[in-house]
């Protein structure tokens, strides 16, 4: 059965050469009927539909006082054809006919007589005469508007429902055939009738935005068992023209006033889809339905027996959970719109050209209209030359670039003019800073001849002078980072700022790698490891010197006088190293650079006879570990 769906599925494709404007062969959208008629059409239209899906009608077999359910998966299609003609702005008239085609795939369940079994049913559908009438010029010469009412009738041309069967094969596929239809009937077999009001809204925008509202009643005759519903439907379609591409969104509905049909429920669509109207008269249409709800199988199911072979729906249509379209439609206009030429006025403009005012060499630049315009914006091209349209007056013109000084000039230009307006732009003179210090190691003062650069630039390296250790160079305005690198010495960065014609002062102090720096005017709690307040601002000072330098290591080094067991000392100075570090790490330095470590009385400095020797002793170092 899945190579029948999809032969069938083949099948429609092929045979469907088009879709007319819509469905009905009429001016519209696939579902939508439009009120607005192009007078002395001719429309030729075919469109095909297709649809498939499981869970359609639940099967309920009772055998042997056994209840069975099983589903079918269903498919189906359309092929609709047909031709219109509008004779005025008024009055169009059009026929429609179908070609329908059904196919059932039945599983391998438990208690079916027919199981994996295939059904299929193909032959034509009924013929409609339709008539549309508006008022035709009700609003005025603007035809973008209008109502109307498109009424139809419909004659029996279908093939009539035979429960016969057949295993005969055209399409060398194993499947059972009747006639007329097997979930949906092919012919009411009676002479339907209905009618539909119409509106229509175009804009005459630059991008047209059209609208679709119908509402109708269908009265249908000759139905099963003395069953005579009538129908009613409504449809609205909303369609937006980029030119010759259209896409558009419908809604469409419809009810029928009979149990037996949806339960008398009203079934929703929403339908979407695009259109190619190009300029020779061929319509190329693609769109898709989707129901909403789906389909909720909450009936009384038909109960069914043992010598039963497949369901049949008492159902037209089907209603199925989605539907896809595609179609070609053709159509020739036999009055044509006279074709009106506009004269257009002499053009007001403005050109010239943009050079560089030293060298005289042609650039682009920026053009304005301060006053006249404060949206428009054109360039030069690469020749330095602009045009412009524009209205009568006067008008002034400002040329900038950057790098160079703005121009504005001013001009008075009368309608039909063309004035030359050329500019020479001057370039701006950038006023230098400069950045100079020392470079010196941080422990001894003494100067370093170190590499000095500024990366992501192409700045050059220097080098400080030889004899003084001051380096100096003159930059442009703007933010770097200087950096500085020696042998055996912590790299050096730092962000600096250079400002137009002022002198920055940068002493660059680098850190020997493996060298000691003393920290001087740090004090402890006698006997402990407590920092007093008056130390606060040396180790303010660390933490900058850290900060300034953020790739360095250090250890932190604890020393005592002698003062004290060798034990006691020993703690005493590991704890104040600790709390040295514990400030650091406080005010933002990452741990992972300091280390704490005491050395008690193990490396003095100085006598510890004497009591400046033992002031000296006691003292706080960093070891410059590296980078």
């Amino acid at each position: 059965m899945k190579r029948f769906i999809l032969f069938a599925c083949v099948f429609m494709l092929i045979s469907q050469l088009s879709a007319a404007p819509s469905l009905y062969t009429s001016t519209g959208l696939l579902h939508s009927v439009s009120a607005i008629i192009p007078e002395q059409r001719l429309q030729l239209g075919f469109h095909i539909n297709g649809f498939t899906r499981d869970f359609m009608v639940d099967y309920v077999s009772i055998i042997d006082d056994s209840t069975y359910h099983s589903w079918d998966t269903y498919a189906g299609g359309g092929l609709c054809f047909g031709i219109g003609y509008a004779f005025t702005n008024w009055l169009e008239v059009g026929v429609v006919s179908e070609g329908l085609i059904d196919a059932i795939d039945t599983p391998e369940a438990a208690g079916r007589a027919d199981e994996n079994t295939n059904y299929a049913s193909y032959g034509f559908g009924d013929t409609e005469v339709n008539l549309k009438l508006t008022t035709g010029g009700l609003f005025g010469a603007t035809k973008n508007a209008d109502i109307g009412a498109f009424g139809f009738y419909r004659f029996t041309t279908g093939d009539l429902y035979s429960p016969g069967q057949s295993d005969a094969s055209s399409f060398s596929i194993d499947y059972i055939k009747n006639d007329g239809g097997i979930y949906r009937k092919f012919t009411t077999n009676g002479a339907d009738w209905g009618v539909r009001g119409l509106i229509s809204f175009l804009t005459s925008s630059q991008v047209p935005l059209g609208i679709n509202l119908n509402g109708g009643y269908t009265k249908l005759v000759n139905m099963p068992a003395g069953n005579n519903p009538t129908l009613i439907d409504f449809a609205g379609g909303l369609s937006i023209q980029f030119g010759s591409f259209i896409p558009f969104i419908e809604v469409y509905g419809f009810k029928y006033n009979a149990a037996r049909m949806y339960d008398s429920r009203y079934v929703y669509y929403m339908s979407g889809g695009v259109r190619f109207d190009t300029p020779v008269g061929l319509v190329i249409d693609f769109g898709a339905d989707y129901r909403i709800p789906k389909f909720i199988p909450d009936l009384e199911p038909i109960h069914n027996t043992v010598s039963d072979t497949f369901l049949f729906s008492d159902g037209w249509g089907g209603a199925p959970d989605w539907k896809a379209y595609f179609g070609l439609t053709y159509y020739y206009d036999f009055k044509k719109e006279p074709l009106i030429v506009k004269k257009e006025d002499p053009k007001t403009i403005i050109t010239g050209k943009v050079i560089n005012g030293e060298t005289g060499v042609p650039m682009s630049a920026i053009l304005t209209f301060p006053g006249y315009s404060d949206s428009i914006s054109i360039v030069s091209d690469s020749l330095g030359l602009y045009s412009i349209s524009v209205n009568p007056g006067t008008i002034r013109v400002r040329a900038e670039r950057e790098g160079f000084k703005w121009q504005e000039k001013g001009v008075i230009i009368e309608k039909g003019q063309t004035k030359i307006v050329d500019f020479a732009l001057n370039p701006k003179k950038i006023e230098k800073g400069i950045i100079t210090g020392k470079v010196s190691d941080k422990s001894s003062g003494e100067k370093l001849i170190a590499k000095i650069s500024f990366p992501q630039t192409d700045i050059p390296e220097i080098l400080p002078d030889a004899s003084t250790g001051v380096y100096r160079i003159t930059l442009d305005p703007g933010t770097y980072t200087i950096a500085a690198v020696a042998e055996g010495y912590v790299s050096y960065a730092m962000p600096v700022v250079i400002e137009a014609d002022k002198t920055l002062v940068l002493n660059i102090e680098m850190l020997k790698k493996g060298g000691k720096i003393t920290l001087r005017g740090i004090y402890f709690e006698s006997g402990k490891a407590t920092i007093l307040p008056e130390s606060f601002y040396a180790l303010d000072e660390a933490v900058k010197l850290l900060s300034d330098n953020p790739k360095v290591r250090i250890e932190v080094q604890g020393h005592t006088d002698s003062v004290g067991s060798d034990s006691s000392n020993l703690s005493l100075s590991q704890a104040r190293a600790e709390s040295v570090r514990n400030y650091l790490v406080s005010h933002g330095i990452d741990p992972l650079r300091v280390v704490a470590k005491g050395f008690g009385e193990l490396m003095p400095v100085a006598d510890n006879g004497t009591k400046d020797g033992r002031a000296l002793n006691r003292r706080i170092e960093f070891l410059i570990l590296g980078e």
